[in-house]
């Protein structure tokens, strides 16, 4: 980031009196203050000069958290072929999920604008990988990303071209991996604590499109999140409904239906599953994939049912699936009475796993498989019930095991000389959207609040009088003095009223605010803490740098 400061009366846009309204929206506050501005494609936004110095900010601190535990940095392309991302298989994924920005080049050549890296780094790792002596590989990128999203929404929280700080790592066994996890962890934990974002807490998580495995989020609580979370009310356990344990209601006349699912092996082979769970409930791909071991879960066709049970879809119950692997939930595994489908005439009733008329007895062992829900018993506590709370999704750890090493056919030679697949990990810090988070969680009835570090500057320095020539003669000589000491300065240099000044202070919200006044003695100046609004005075020669202010 440069450390060039910055002067109101040169800034672009230009500062405008009473432009921005403390009470509007913090998306519209942002907007005001000219950090972001719209274009004319929703869901994508120019970051202006105030804006893009908070996101340099912000990106330089998660590449020294990275880097301080020893990630090197590397630039990949964000315009990838279709070919890279066809070998990991996920292009008719994303495809299907109608969330790949396409483009064809006029030599024919698809390509994607990537919403994430896994491909290209798997590639890049592949080019130059040999001997298990390369390994453990630990890498960061900060860039922009891509996403096709129908309704993008919440401003810089979900839009369709964002800036991530993603890590990528590669390990010789699983057990590397391991510990590659705990580094991504640390390293996500430490960028968003330096900052300034506290409340964070990590929870197991479902890894969606880019992941199979087991996954962590780290999240803080915010009305102005896209993400629902559920909370234990006895003892505040939380995470995903997607890998949450928990205990459903009783029903008083349970039905018992089967849902058959086509699972993916490590080996890219498919395989039908069945589910047995009560007709109330979701099943949970995230806890079925780990049940199972697979690496995709995916609803089995309802054209293939007939020839593989003789039943079509929803008539299915766990007498049909004989032939077939069959997990029982655990919501269904142990009642002693229900019903099942009885085909297009409706249900049967007074059904039991011991056997009824015309059905063999069945031994049902439990599988927790559903999702949890607002209102469950709470797995952890077995006192409490779960609510729901929205919460916004800062960063995400992936195990991402060898679900893209192995179709990419990235190999290295281990101590005897065979060749093995590494194992691999991610992570993905949303800068953008880290920007409008902070801006929206430390700001107060007077406008945004940042912490040092990660404003556009640390010191607002208002000028009173900038059009006496001694004031703009002391001006430069406190802009130099605080610049050699490292200080990231805002200069309000404008001529204008001081009430007028001191409400753009407060809107933009920097640390601390020194005034310099005609009133004040020569080497005496006026600090103005943002965060608490204390006044005191000092001479400008006790300031060191912006540390000295606190």
């Amino acid at each position: 980031m440069s450390d060039t400061p910055l002067y109101a009366s040169s800034l672009w846009p230009p500062v405008r009196r009473r432009a921005a309204n403390a009470t509007a929206s913090t998306m519209d506050l942002l907007e005001s203050l000219g950090y972001v501005a719209k274009t004319d494609a929703t869901g994508v936004f120019t970051l202006l000069p105030l804006g893009l110095r908070v996101h340099d900010r912000l990106s330089r601190i998660a590449r020294t958290a990275f880097e301080e535990r020893g990630a090197n940095t590397v630039a990949f392309p964000t315009l990838q072929s279709r070919t890279l991302w066809e070998q990991s298989g996920r292009w008719d994924v994303y495809q299907s999920e109608g969330a790949l920005l396409t483009a064809t080049s006029r030599s024919g050549e698809q390509m994607c604008l990537a919403p994430t890296s896994e491909e290209i780094a798997a590639a890049t790792v592949r080019d130059h990988l040999r001997s298990h002596r390369d390994l453990p590989i630990r890498l960061f990128l900060s860039t922009s990303k891509y996403r096709d999203e129908i309704a993008p929404r919440g401003g810089l929280m979900r839009g369709r071209e964002f800036t991530m700080a993603d890590a990528y790592t590669f390990d010789t066994a699983l057990a590397g991996m391991r510990t590659s996890i705990a580094f991504l962890n640390d390293a996500c934990r430490a960028a968003l604590l330096g900052m300034g974002l506290t409340g964070v807490f990590q929870t197991a998580a479902d890894g969606g499109s880019i992941s199979a495995g087991p996954s962590t989020e780290h999240l803080v609580l915010g009305d102005t999140g896209q993400s629902t979370i559920l909370v234990c009310d006895h003892c505040g356990h939380r995470g995903d409904n997607a890998v949450l344990r928990a205990h459903p209601a009783p029903q008083n006349d349970p039905v018992v239906n089967v849902i058959a699912f086509a699972l993916t092996a490590h080996d890219g082979s498919n395989v039908p599953v069945a589910v047995a769970i009560r007709s109330d409930l979701q099943v949970s791909p995230r806890k079925l994939a780990a049940a199972t071991g697979a690496t995709r879960v995916d609803l089995l066709d309802p054209a293939q049912l007939p020839e593989l049970f003789g039943k079509e879809a929803g008539t299915l119950t766990p007498w049909d699936c004989t032939g077939t692997t069959t997990l029982f939930d655990t919501s269904v595994a142990h009642l002693q009475n229900f019903a099942i489908s009885n085909g297009a005439t409706g249900l049967r009733h007074d059904v039991a796993w011991s056997g009824t008329a015309g059905l063999e007895a069945l031994s049902p062992t439990g599988t927790d498989l559903h999702r949890a829900a607002q209102g469950m018993g709470c797995g952890q506590c077995e006192d409490g019930h779960y609510r729901e709370v929205r919460a916004i999704e800062l960063a995400h750890v992936f195990e991402l095991d060898t679900q893209y090493t192995a179709p990419m056919n990235l190999s290295f030679t281990d101590g005897h000389g065979t060749a093995r697949t590494p194992y691999m990990a991610c992570s993905g810090i949303g800068i953008t959207r880290c920007l409008q988070t902070l801006a929206d969680l430390q700001r107060d009835k007077d406008g945004l609040r940042c912490k040092a570090g990660t404003g556009p500057a640390d010191l607002h320095i208002v000028v009173l009088r900038p059009d006496l020539p001694t004031m703009r003669e002391r001006t430069d000589q406190v802009v130099r003095h605080l610049r050699d000491r490292g200080a990231a300065l805002f200069v309000d240099d404008r001529p204008g009223p001081a009430g007028e000044k001191f409400r753009y202070a407060n809107l933009l919200g920097l640390p601390h605010t020194l005034v310099l006044s005609p009133q004040q003695e020569e080497n005496e100046v006026e600090i103005i803490d943002r965060w608490t609004s204390r006044t005191r005075r000092t001479p400008i020669s006790q300031i060191s740098d912006a540390r000295s202010l606190r």
